[in-house]
């Protein structure tokens, strides 16, 4: 496809849209939105849904099949706003390969086609828009819209596709949560067939028409008594079927397709791998482990607007004692810094990452882990930061952790092949203080992500998704963060799911995922990237010969 000669255009001439919609009348469009904010600077508008422009921060619409977003720069802000000085991203890339600029009834409009590259399509999940722009006297305005479908995968294992009704624009396609089986199934070596139970529970906003495994019909039931954390936050329960069913797969078979289809047409389809039980032994390593390990309850300026934690301290000392159990790989204390509250100012975490985490050869391995909040800065909340115990919320930008500068420390003093990021931040969806306003969106995790991942060497993984607070309660463990809880009982042995005693970073992080996501009931959702490190051993739930 070639790609749209867009131009930003400037002066007088003014570009007017029009929009005639055939909506169709028998499903009820999946819109929630809250009273706009009369003095907002910009507005999103979803032509697609009929969503009319809007500045509320959070919406929910039917699916991900969005072919355009609008974002509305308004008047008069935007009469003092060059074309130049105005840009956008979606999910954290920038788009301005994507955008046309213009100028609109109501100040400047920019038009973000998300078809013309694969890579900007909405996913299913959570997807955030950003827009910057800057007056020619220098004063910035930013905001960021979360963009939630109403449907979405329950387990990431599984390759998902959601298929709208054709004659249905604002339909929601059924929703399928399969209980069995719970991840990809491993095919064994020395087996020449599989029989793989599979069942599940698949819901629509009017009924089910059929359910297939691979192409081929199954019975399915209306059920009322089903119970399952897994369908805690899923919608239409009182129209679920349930279905049960197995199959027998070959040595050749790399997926089974489970597809609900609902009497209007829509469609989800889950496809659930099917992997070759891994001949080659988990990465072993020689050299060298260092432990980077942060952990801040307690903060100095907790009057001022950053609320105290109650266990991430503790999530950090358990780390740190694991990781010098045999188990946990033996890390020796001396290759180990350990910054619990007092410790970890802003002056003290920049120490740390100036040179302690320079101490680790290529050959070592390198594992960070902070817990703590971690916000943007309330009066410019496109900067995003780790907040250190002696942060102002006043002075955010000299007293906490950018994270630009947080990939620079890692750039220029991580020497070590092999990284391991666990990121327990985001606490709290946000800091407050009298002297400045409300965080809106609080898209910290998002930007950790994006500035620290490299696909050669680097795992990481964050504690939540999106505008989404991490938890911590007494009931995990007698007092830690769900996050962290699930690591260390994924380190000591539950998420060797394979039984050969040793945990993988690839076991381990989709172990945690989907424990919190269960016993969080969809309310945290861990971001994981593992790289070039999925078979890399982190823990050992025996003593090794």
């Amino acid at each position: 496809m070639t790609r749209p000669d867009f131009r930003r255009r400037q002066g007088a001439r003014t570009r007017s849209f029009f929009l005639v919609l055939a909506l169709a009348s028998c499903v009820a469009p999946a819109l929630s939105v809250h009273p706009q904010n009369p003095a907002a600077v910009f507005e999103i508008e979803i032509q697609d849904f009929g969503l009319s422009p809007t500045s509320n921060s959070e919406l929910t619409i039917p699916s991900p099949s969005v072919s355009q977003v609008f974002v509305h720069l308004l008047r008069p802000i935007a009469d003092d706003v060059d074309y130049s000085a105005i840009h956008a991203s979606v999910n954290g890339k920038s788009a301005a390969q994507i955008s046309e600029i213009v100028s609109g009834p109501r100040g400047k409009l920019i038009m973000i086609n998300l078809k013309w590259y694969p890579n900007f399509a909405f996913v299913d999940g959570r997807n955030t828009v950003e827009v910057w722009a800057e007056t020619r006297r220098g004063r910035p305005y930013y905001s960021s819209f979360v963009l939630r479908t109403a449907t979405q995968n329950y387990n990431e294992d599984f390759i998902y596709h959601a298929q709208q009704s054709p004659g249905a624009k604002n339909s929601v396609p059924p929703e399928l949560v399969l209980l069995e089986p719970e991840r990809a199934v491993e095919f064994p070596t020395a087996r020449n067939n599989l029989v793989v139970k599979i069942s599940g529970v698949a819901t629509s906003s009017t009924s089910i028409k059929r359910v297939l495994i691979d192409g081929k019909s199954v019975n399915f039931k209306a059920t009322a008594d089903f119970a399952s954390r897994q369908l805690s936050r899923v919608t239409n329960l009182e129209r679920r079927v349930e279905f049960q069913a197995s199959v027998t797969i070959e040595s050749d078979t790399t997926r089974i397709d489970v597809e609900a289809e609902d009497d209007l047409g829509g469609k989800t389809r889950l496809s659930i791998p099917v992997l070759k039980k891994r001949a080659q032994p988990l990465t072993q390593f020689s050299g060298r482990k260092y432990a980077l390990i942060i952990g801040i309850s307690r903060y100095r300026n907790s009057a001022e607007g950053i609320p105290d934690l109650e266990f991430a301290d503790t999530d950090a000392r358990s780390i740190y004692q694991f990781l010098q159990t045999r188990s946990g790989g033996q890390f020796a204390p001396e290759d180990m810094l350990l910054l619990i509250n007092e410790q970890a100012t802003a002056d003290g975490i920049r120490e740390a990452l100036a040179g302690f985490i320079s101490r680790a050869s290529p050959d070592d391995l390198l594992l960070i882990f902070i817990a703590g909040h971690g916000a943007a800065d309330p009066s410019s909340p496109q900067n995003y930061y780790v907040i250190a115990n002696d942060t102002r919320v006043a002075n955010i930008s000299g007293t906490a952790i950018a994270m630009v500068d947080l990939r620079k420390y890692v750039e220029r003093n991580v020497r070590a092949k092999r990284i391991v990021l666990l990121l327990d931040t985001c606490h709290s969806a946000g800091l407050s203080a009298e002297t400045t306003r409300r965080l809106g969106n609080n898209l910290a995790n998002l930007y950790l992500e994006k500035l620290l991942y490299q696909e050669e060497g680097r795992a990481i993984m964050t504690s939540s998704d999106v505008n989404e607070p991490s938890r911590e309660s007494q009931k995990w463990g007698g007092g830690h963060g769900v996050f962290t809880y699930y690591v260390l009982e994924g380190l000591k042995g539950g998420a060797d799911v394979d039984g050969d005693r040793l945990v993988s970073v690839g076991e381990l992080f989709r172990y945690v995922r989907q424990h919190v996501r269960l016993d969080t009931e969809f309310r945290q959702n861990p971001r994981m990237l593992v790289g070039a490190n999925e078979n890399l051993t982190l823990a050992a739930t025996r003593p090794q010969n």
